[in-house]
């Protein structure tokens, strides 16, 4: 009964103790009204400067709430916390009535720092980098109750790590699922980074002007992933009419040195006004990741 008590005690304390410092939209009302004033023009690039970083979050917030699966964000509040060091990135998470609705990844323009874009973004309870998930995978790796440090690490959608490290032993624990991944030195995550994608593009001013979204379905139910034939498009308009034609599909990486494979259905995409198109991926929720992320890190399967 201690032990359970002090464990409880641990939850509630332990993501103070995580990351110094996070900041938050808790000083502003849930849904705030964005006034006009706040809109800086658009830049040559596309992008647009913010007089702060709450605004960009609150004005990509506002976009994404208006597309199915992402209604919870209308009502919710925020904390950001960096990436880690030299990352010029953050994690947003969304908090709905107490539930973990959603986040977002931005980064800063390492030139400006006023200017964000967006990286990906997803819905449900199982954000990236959900600190309710590290919890459960701290607990299931009996570090719970010891010493022990919890850094991000993120190199693109398919490659974010929780770094923990416990006395002389290191884990690595994937940011999204919780589960621990095979690896054994930071060396190898650096080299997967070598071979990410470059971060979209998206800036806080822009909008969603096309997205479809379907049902999601279980790729361990059909197995063509398996042994089939990869299919490839040449645009992406292609690819958005094959999902509108209600084409299973199902994307596949194969990471860390072939020693992850992980299958995901593709359930719709987001395409923005700058033509940027995202993908919608089910991994507990929707997960909207730039088609050159995808394209650069799996295949698709029909």
């Amino acid at each position: 009964m201690k032990k359970t008590l002090f464990r409880l005690s641990c939850l509630l304390l332990w993501t103070s103790l995580l990351v110094a410092k996070p900041l938050s939209s808790a000083a502003v009302p849930d849904n705030p009204p964005i006034p006009a004033q706040a809109l800086a023009p658009v830049m040559q690039d596309g992008t647009v400067t913010t007089p702060t970083f709450l605004d960009a979050v609150n004005q990509l917030m506002k976009q994404i709430a208006g597309q199915q699966g992402f209604e919870a964000w209308k009502q919710a509040s925020w904390t950001s916390y960096p990436l880690g060091p030299g990352q010029h990135g953050w994690i947003v998470l969304l908090k709905a009535g107490g539930a973990e609705v959603g986040y977002m990844v931005i980064y800063a323009d390492p030139d400006n720092p006023d200017k964000y874009k967006l990286a990906e973004y997803g819905s449900g309870s199982a954000p990236l980098f959900s600190l309710n998930t590290l919890y459960q995978s701290l607990v299931q790796l009996e570090l719970i109750d010891t010493s022990y440090k919890a850094e991000r690490w993120y190199a693109d959608p398919f490659h974010a790590v929780w770094l923990v490290s416990a006395g002389e032993q290191n884990y690595y624990i994937d940011a999204k699922t919780g589960q621990p991944l095979p690896l054994s030195s930071v060396q190898e995550l650096q080299d997967a980074s070598l071979a990410a994608a470059p971060p979209p593009r998206i800036g806080p001013d822009h909008t969603v002007a096309a997205s479809l979204q379907t049902d999601a379905f279980d790729p361990y139910d059909r197995l063509p992933w398996v042994k089939g034939q990869a299919v490839s498009f040449s645009r992406f308009e292609l690819l958005a009419a094959a999902i509108k034609e209600q084409r299973k599909l199902t994307f596949v990486a194969e990471l860390y040195g072939r020693t992850v494979t992980l299958p995901l259905a593709v359930t719709g995409y987001h395409r923005w006004s700058d033509e940027e198109a995202f993908l919608l991926l089910d991994q507990d929720g929707p997960r909207a990741v730039s088609y050159a992320a995808v394209s650069a890190a799996g295949r698709l399967f029909p």
